[in-house]
């Protein structure tokens, strides 16, 4: 009878050994040892991942200001990181706040943020935002549909909140490059 421990130490030989055979196979660049690319054969990519998108109300009043009196202009705040998200192969943020109706903005503590995000956003090269949060709800079901039309305007991919329970079943994919 074999013990659990050979088991696992069969296991792990057995993961190295198919390991070692790939890498004799195909050099580190994923080419077959004729210069053709191996079959399924990756490339790097970048990624650039940001944290919360959280507009208080300082930072509208700012966008607000930074638009001359037409609205809001979330840009000229985003471009000290305009270089570095633009550049990326794939470029994800976090938006934590709702999008709120026509003047009906708010920061801390029930956040309502201006649609003009979803803009700046796109603007500075962010291919998608996770959605979910502890804010999703701060507007209602009216809120997620309102910042998700929004997004989809702007041409920024979504995952974590959803319109419908099809919209939720639904995978969101994203390709970097």
């Amino acid at each position: 009878m074999i013990t659990r421990a050979r088991q696992i130490n069969l296991a792990i030989a057995a993961v190295l050994i198919a390991t070692a055979a790939a890498c004799q196979a195909q050099d580190s660049a994923g080419h077959r040892r004729d210069g053709q690319p191996a079959p399924g054969a990756t490339r790097p990519f970048t990624l650039v991942a940001s944290g919360d998108v959280l507009p208080h109300s300082s930072i509208i009043d700012r966008a607000a200001s930074d638009a001359g009196g037409d609205g809001y202009d979330f840009r000229p705040m985003l471009a000290g990181v305009r270089p570095i998200v633009s550049g990326a192969d794939l470029a994800i943020c976090h938006m934590e706040t709702v999008y709120g109706a026509d003047g009906d903005y708010t920061g801390y503590p029930v956040f309502k943020s201006p649609p003009q995000v979803a803009e700046g956003l796109a603007a500075t090269g962010y291919d998608a935002c996770s959605t979910a949060s502890n804010h999703s709800l701060d507007d209602g079901a009216a809120g997620i549909r309102r910042t998700l039309d929004a997004l989809d305007r702007a041409g920024v991919r979504h995952a974590g909140s959803a319109r419908t329970a099809r919209e939720a079943s639904a995978a969101t994919l994203l390709r970097a490059g």
